[in-house]
């Protein structure tokens, strides 16, 4: 009976430190898409024109796009199992707020937009592309 227990308390451990080590992994890729996502809004809000300020968040999110996607390809695959239900409720929650933020930059130069039909193609492309890297 002891040799039972002991195999199931080694095999419980086991996939505790797996559990730890997807944490781990999570949350890096996590904070690097934090990052990502308020370096790109950043550069649209803070530019003192909000045309340029467009372009060149859509250039930085084209010149990050195939290393974030490769960061979060990485994670992908991750089973429900391997992860604690805080690092789901943490992921979840920043996905969340990183997808908002990005789409608030619509609601945020929607006067803009209306007036000016090729800032809303390039702004309604950046939030496409962005968009589109957490999808595929």
């Amino acid at each position: 009976m002891s040799r039972k227990l002991l195999a199931l308390l080694v095999a419980v451990l086991a996939l505790s430190v797996t559990a730890c080590k997807k944490d781990n992994q999570i949350n890096g890729v996590i904070k690097d898409l934090d990052t990502f996502t308020n370096e790109l809004v950043a550069k649209v809000e803070k530019s003192s024109n909000t045309q340029s300020g467009v372009d060149e968040a859509q250039k930085f999110l084209d010149s990050k796009k195939a290393e974030m996607k490769s960061k979060l390809d990485s994670i992908k695959n991750v089973r429900g199992f391997q992860v604690s239900d805080e690092t789901k409720k943490t992921m979840t929650d920043s996905l969340t707020k990183n997808v908002t933020s990005v789409a608030q930059l619509q609601i945020k130069y929607v006067q803009l937009s209306v007036r000016d039909a090729a800032f809303k193609a390039k702004l309604e492309k950046l939030v496409n592309d962005y968009t589109q890297l957490l999808r595929s």
